[in-house]
């Protein structure tokens, strides 16, 4: 009986923190063009849709953007520091001027 109530408990809970998590994403893809120097460090950001965003000093510090999507996105001075993320979509950004890159090199103010 127990051991029931422990996994419909435990189910219930994942199915919350996932939905919550959804929830979130959605409002942070709407609020893409006002997120210039949030912190968004340690967040899992899979998934998102951040065309266009703002981005400029933010902190992506250890942030999961696989699969995001971030072509034309402003990441100038943005911390992205050990980011979990692929070449392909830093070659789409906009601006990267500035930005520490997940391998930890700065880019030039001139990128």
């Amino acid at each position: 009986m127990y051991i029931w109530l422990h996994r419909a408990y435990a189910g219930a809970l994942n199915a919350n923190v996932w939905l919550r998590q959804r929830a979130y994403l959605f409002m942070l893809s709407r609020r893409r063009h006002r997120l210039a120097h949030a912190d968004l460090s340690y967040l899992n950001l899979q998934g998102i849709d951040l065309r266009g965003a703002d981005l400029r000093h933010a902190n992506l510090h250890h942030a999961d953007l696989r699969h995001a999507r971030l072509a034309g996105a402003d990441l100038s001075g943005a911390d992205l520091s050990l980011a979990d993320m692929t070449e392909g979509q830093l070659d789409e950004v906009r601006s990267l001027a500035g930005a520490t890159l997940p391998d930890g090199t700065i880019v030039g103010d001139d990128a």
